[in-house]
């Protein structure tokens, strides 16, 4: 069995408007800074055997201020781990990209899992490459504890991925930037997805997630934090 504790990047500028950030970057805020290291206390006290970021600035950021915790943690970057890339629509605010692009933002608010934003990518392609990657680092782990620092659209595909929730159901849960994520993955017990459905990569990293605790922000009490995009 392997320990793995997930967490979303601190709040950067472009959270705190509303732009689409994607896999453009843009700096933490002194919130987001204040959320890191909040997060990065609660850590503290807890052992990790690797830590891995997304390779995207926002989520190295929050790794840096995390890793002051534990100077010897041996760390790695995936790119695997960024944030759905929103194409066309990157670096908009949604009231910007209604009037520059209305076909696309329309069809990225309603037009399903499959509906690749042009330049950019749908639902199903972040599910597909984040539920492989997590699985083949928490094997490479072992009997130990991963630490991943991510981005909110991994985080809430990964939910899915994790409960078996299909792609087309709509929302319920929110992903706070620096709040507490915490799985754990058994390699040796039957995955949830459908083996029909899997490629043989897909199928090599399958295994058995449990969720344990989704978004506990109580470190986060007296900063406060937002569900953005």
């Amino acid at each position: 069995m392997t320990l793995v504790t997930i967490i979303r990047h601190g709040e950067t500028e472009w959270n705190r408007v509303s732009r689409y950030q994607g896999q453009n970057d843009s700096p933490l805020t002194e919130r987001g800074i204040r959320q890191a290291e909040a997060i990065a206390e609660r850590l503290s006290h807890q052992h990790f055997d690797l830590m891995v970021s997304s390779d995207l600035g926002r989520a190295i950021h929050t790794a840096d201020i995390i890793a002051r915790e534990h100077p010897t943690l041996k760390r790695e970057k995936d790119k695997r781990l960024r944030e759905r890339d929103f194409g066309m629509l990157t670096a908009l605010t949604r009231a910007e990209a209604l009037e520059k692009y209305p076909v696309e933002e329309q069809g990225y608010l309603t037009g399903g899992p499959h509906y690749r934003i042009p330049e950019g990518e749908s639902l199903h392609d972040v599910y597909e490459r984040c539920g492989i990657a997590l699985s083949e680092w928490a094997t490479k782990c072992g009997e130990g504890h991963l630490l991943i620092v991510t981005h909110g659209g991994v985080l809430g595909q990964f939910l899915r991925y994790v409960l078996g929730v299909p792609l087309e159901m709509k929302r319920a849960y929110k992903f706070v930037n620096c709040a507490y994520n915490h799985f754990s993955f058994h390699p040796e017990e039957a995955s949830v997805l459908d083996p029909e459905t899997l490629n043989k990569d897909e199928q090599k990293a399958s295994g058995r997630w449990l969720l344990h605790t989704w978004g506990d922000e109580t470190h986060l009490a007296k900063i406060g934090a937002d569900d953005d995009i």
